[in-house]
């Protein structure tokens, strides 16, 4: 009978760190890449404030050409963004879109 007890206790912590940790990570990614997608738009911005982007939407390539912006690598993947990847503008609301 002991052992079933601390069978089921054991599965219960099993369970509910299993839980935790998949949300703390799910949460940790979605941060890092709301970060890196700041950083983006960021330049983006710089980037028509200064005048050496006209058009509403402005491509990796481009920042990369003004200097504005390193080479962009998703934190998930750990893949480089492609450089046809851009940052849209609509009013005042800036969008992060990206191209495979």
């Amino acid at each position: 009978m002991k052992k079933i007890i601390w069978s089921i206790i054991l599965l219960t912590i099993l369970i509910i760190t299993s839980v935790t940790s998949y949300k703390v990570i799910k949460e940790n990614n979605a941060k890092k890449i709301m970060v890196t997608e700041k950083r983006i738009i960021e330049a983006a911005k710089e980037c028509w404030n200064t005048g050496k982007c006209t058009d509403d939407i402005v491509t990796l390539e481009k920042l990369y050409a003004e200097h504005l912006l390193a080479q962009e690598i998703d934190p998930i993947t750990k893949e480089i963004y492609n450089i046809k990847s851009y940052v849209e503008r609509s009013d005042n609301n800036y969008q992060f879109k990206i191209v495979s």
